[in-house]
């Protein structure tokens, strides 16, 4: 009796490791690998997106750095991965990849007090700061060829190498560096756009096909979240208040 129990379990953690069903995961609970740094922005999406998949619960698993969350994954303890990650060829290598549902802006910023650096150009010989997330060292390279770039895990550690002077800039997410804006003075520039994905166990690819139907459900062409739900009745109250004038204006026509 206790060997049968024992079985189940190894059974049950293998069907786990290698992806589980959405007859699982609805009869327990989504079970999804965050960012800590990303988590409460991430939360009303995956609310929003585990609705449209008919998933009654879901739980988040906060993880400290890429390498952390994607250990996860490919052990088995979470689902899914949905923390503002960057598309690239490599992760398709490893994981199954969503459709895009998002998208994100790299920038570059440089100290405040920094009058040295006031062009993109300067910056070529340069010990730069990045974060692998948003974008690799490959990328930096092709942009500055001379350039020196510095991995970094988190934007708090880059920062922190810009002020002891260990770097001259920072290459990252837009919206993480404008959060930090007092620190720091933003090139206008946008230097590249990233199609942002969540990732899936290898297994998952029926969970990974619901997910892909989930974010294109409201516009094929739009991620799920391009517009808030006060957005989207905003939008329409204008075209309904658009089109009740242009009716007005033909009624008067007509008389």
């Amino acid at each position: 009796m206790r060997f049968s129990a024992f079985a189940l379990v190894i059974i049950y953690l293998a069907s786990f490791s290698h992806g589980r069903n959405l007859a699982s995961i609805r009869k327990d609970a989504f079970t999804v690998g965050v960012s800590k740094a990303d988590s409460a922005a991430e939360y009303d999406f995956i609310s929003e997106v585990t609705a449209k998949m008919k998933i009654p619960r879901f739980r988040l698993i906060p993880f400290e750095n890429a390498n952390a969350g994607q250990k996860l994954l490919l052990d088995g303890k979470i689902d899914v991965i949905i923390a503002k990650i960057s598309h690239s060829p490599h992760l398709e290598n490893k994981f199954l990849v969503s459709a895009p549902y998002g998208k994100t802006e790299i920038a570059v910023a440089t100290s405040a007090k920094n009058s040295e650096i006031w062009t993109l150009a300067d910056l070529n010989g340069e010990t730069l700061a990045f974060i692998p997330k948003d974008i690799s060292s490959n990328q930096v390279l092709e942009i500055w060829q001379r350039s020196k770039p510095i991995a970094t895990q988190s934007l708090s550690d880059a920062i922190d190498l810009l002020q002891k002077k260990q770097a001259t800039a920072i290459i990252a997410n837009r919206q993480a560096l404008e959060e930090k804006r007092s620190d720091l003075r933003l090139f206008p520039n946008k230097l590249a756009e990233n199609n942002t994905v969540a990732l899936f166990a290898p297994g998952s690819k029926n969970l990974q096909e619901e997910f892909n139907k989930a974010v294109k459900m409201d516009n094929p062409t739009s991620p799920i979240n391009s517009y808030s739900s006060k957005e989207r009745i905003a939008k329409i109250l204008t075209q309904l208040n658009e089109l009740k004038k242009e009716i007005e204006l033909l009624q008067g026509e007509l008389k």
